[in-house]
């Protein structure tokens, strides 16, 4: 009976100590995608600002009319406006749910500790 109870309180013990790596596994999760898609849009940025530069440096060789210059650059201006917006938005603003569901769950916990101390 005695080791019983023992195996039973070290099982306890053991997923006590545990439990917040699994709690903590999805937050993980998602700021490794964040991250992810941080790291993809930072590449987009800058195959993009080099496509400009070479742009640059092939009408000012002389391999490119003005019109076609103009057309070309003004798209890859947009593109690279368009990754740099996604970036400073994924910098500057976090998903409202996600803040609500990470307040909800900071309450439940905190109901938790006050009535069972």
């Amino acid at each position: 009976m005695f080791e019983a109870f023992c195996i039973l309180a070290a099982c306890a013990v053991l997923a006590y100590i545990f439990t917040p790596l699994f709690l903590k596994q999805g937050e993980v999760h998602r700021a490794s995608n964040r991250e992810s898609r941080r790291r993809q849009l930072l590449e987009e940025r800058e195959r993009t600002l080099e496509a400009i530069r070479e742009l640059d440096f092939d009408f000012r060789m002389g391999k490119l009319e003005d019109d076609d210059y103009r057309t070309i650059r003004s798209r890859y201006e947009a593109d690279a406006v368009a990754v740099i917006s996604q970036l400073d938005e994924g910098t500057d603003r976090a998903d409202p749910i996600e803040d609500v569901i990470e307040q909800e769950i900071a309450d439940v916990r905190a109901r938790r500790a006050r009535s069972s101390s």
